[in-house]
């Protein structure tokens, strides 16, 4: 098993915003709070975008050459 080449911030940002938003879909289902289109769709167009950016502040990424 060959070890990891380093630490992607890219992926810990975008796997903590598809987190959030599954507990954000979650606590809708368990009626603890109400969401609707007006409400769900900003957030998802922000979780988008929040992994975009994370993707795009890390930089291109460094092939193996």
């Amino acid at each position: 098993m060959r070890s990891r080449a380093g630490f992607d911030p890219a992926s810990l940002i975008s796997g903590v915003i598809v987190i959030a938003l599954g507990g954000l879909l979650l606590l809708d289902q368990a009626d603890v709070v109400e969401l609707r289109f007006g409400y769900m769709l900003p957030a998802l167009l922000g979780a988008i975008g929040g992994i975009l950016l994370a993707c795009g502040l890390t930089g291109p990424s460094r092939g193996r050459g």
